[in-house]
Order: C-alpha cells, then structure tokens, then sequence
C-alpha cells in the first residue's frame, strides 16, 4: 500500500441531534467536501497514522471501495488524511 491508507466511511446521520433531518447526499458535496471514517489499514510508509484512528479525509481524493456487506471506504494517500480526529 505504501504511502496509502484505507479508511472506512463514518455512517451518514439523517437526523441532526436538535431534530432537524439532513437532507441524504450519494456522493461528496461541493467545495471543501470532507469525509471522517476510521482506519482499517495503513501502508509501510505511512507516518503519524495508525489502523483505528479517527481520521478526516479530503472527500475528492481517493478511490471509493464498497464491501459485500454495504460499508463504504477509500483508498487515499497518507497527504490527504486532513486530520487524526482520535486515536
């Protein structure tokens, strides 16, 4: 995988916690589209990340994977992980 990694999309909410619903998107939105997930895999060359860790991924980069059991993730490379939310 080298300097890869693979994240696993978060769940979308369709409801917001005051109650409101969320309109549903297939896809990244527009300008400054991002996607949080946790990560399953990283490559050898992959500094600072750690499979588990809470990640925020620039929504545009990357190869979208979808697995036999309806889970989303992405491919990216370690430059597009925009933040480790949690370890």
């Amino acid at each position: 995988m080298g300097d890869r990694v693979l994240v696993i999309a978060d769940a979308a909410e369709s409801q917001t916690k005051g109650g409101l619903f969320l309109a549903s998107s297939g896809s990244a939105g527009g300008p400054g589209s991002t996607m949080t997930g946790k990560v399953a895999s990283v490559g050898s060359d992959v500094k600072g990340i750690n499979k588990g860790d809470a990640v925020m991924v620039n929504g545009f980069s990357g190869t979208e994977v979808e697995f036999e059991d309806g889970s989303k993730g992405k491919f990216v490379n370690s430059a597009d992980v925009l933040a480790v939310l949690s370890a």
